[in-house]
Order: structure tokens, then C-alpha cells, then sequence
């Protein structure tokens, strides 16, 4: 009897030993980790200061060089959201002024809606965008609410995940319309602007 219980204490070890060496370890999966510098849903904030360049005006007389503002100064701020990996959509506003030759000061307040494309080379973004709205204008007691186009173009390092840090080039297009068309004129006013951009 004691002879039987070992013979079959052996077999099933034999047996499980047997099992074990056949059973096969099962294989994990390759992971693959790939770095998105931007991904859908990722938005921003950006600040600016920079200066506003007349550049020159256009009538129905064809182009003045001769703007009779000087050198002025601008403020933005806006947000934008990217809908994809490339593209993002947000807002801005911006505070601008430019001194005149009878040292007046011109004003402009542009509220617009921003479309941005992001062309991204590691660490450096350089956004492309245009926007599009409209801009709040007064010179001494003369007031004036007419549209604004801005295309822009900017280079951004991206310090950390939250922050990123550059400058920016945007063509501001102020066209302003009155009744007697020969009144009408598009000022055309370079902005260079350093700016930094909060990412979350």
C-alpha cells in the first residue's frame, strides 16, 4: 500500500513537471510611447508687448507712404484651442496707440477671432495665422468701428510643458469706410511683438 501511494505521489509529480515545461509564458505586448508636442485639446494663453509700425495707407488715390503717425506701442492677449494636432482656434484682443505728427495720439482697440496652423520642429513652434474681427479706433473726438484682418506669423521656444516663450509678426489691415467714398482709407500698420505663451 505505502508502495502504491508513492508510485502515484510520483506520477502526478512526473505529470505537473511535464505540464509546467509545456505551458507556454505568455508574451507582453511592445509598447510604443509616441511624443505628441501637441495633441488635440491642448490650449494656451498668450501675452505680448511690442511696438506697432506705420507702414502706409491706402485711399482712393492709390497707396500714401506719407502716414502721419510715428512709431507706436501694442498690448495682446488671447486664447487659443487646438482642435487637432495642428490647427487651433481662440481669440484675441490687443491695445494699440501711435503718436502723430501734431503730437495726437491715435487708438486702436481689435477684437478678433484667430485661426492659427502650427508647424512644429522639435522644441520650436512657428505658428501661421490669420484673424479676422473688428477694431475700436478714435483720434481725438473722431470715433470709428470698422473690420481688421491680421495675418501672423511667430517662432516660439518651448521652455517647459506649461510655457513657451518668442515673438511674433502681424500685418494689421484697417480699412475704414464713410459715405463719400473719397474719405475712405486702409491703414496698413506692422506689429513686432515678444510674447509669452501659457500651456495647459
Amino acid at each position: 500500500m505505502k508502495r502504491q501511494i508513492i508510485t502515484l505521489v510520483l506520477a502526478i509529480a512526473g505529470l505537473s513537471f511535464l505540464n509546467a515545461q509545456t505551458t507556454e509564458t505568455p508574451v507582453k505586448p511592445d509598447s510604443n510611447y509616441g511624443y505628441e508636442p501637441i495633441r488635440k485639446g491642448d490650449q494656451f494663453i498668450r501675452m505680448g508687448l511690442g511696438i506697432g509700425l506705420p507702414l502706409f495707407n491706402g485711399s482712393s488715390d492709390g497707396i500714401e507712404t506719407k502716414t502721419n503717425i510715428n512709431l507706436g506701442g501694442t498690448g495682446t492677449i488671447g486664447y487659443s484651442r487646438f482642435i487637432n494636432s495642428k490647427v487651433a482656434l481662440g481669440g484675441e484682443i490687443a491695445f494699440s496707440f501711435n503718436s502723430t505728427l501734431g503730437g495726437n495720439l491715435y487708438f486702436y482697440l481689435p477684437i478678433t477671432f484667430k485661426a492659427t496652423y502650427a508647424f512644429v520642429f522639435n522644441r520650436i513652434h512657428v505658428p501661421v495665422s490669420l484673424s479676422g474681427g473688428f477694431a475700436f479706433q478714435t483720434y481725438n473726438t473722431t470715433n470709428f468701428f470698422g473690420p481688421i484682418i491680421k495675418p501672423e506669423v511667430g517662432a516660439y521656444f518651448q521652455y517647459s510643458p506649461d510655457w513657451s516663450y518668442g515673438a511674433s509678426v502681424g500685418w494689421n489691415v484697417l480699412p475704414q469706410f464713410y459715405k463719400e467714398g473719397m474719405y475712405n482709407r486702409t491703414g496698413n500698420i506692422l506689429d513686432v511683438v515678444l510674447s509669452v505663451r501659457y500651456h495647459f
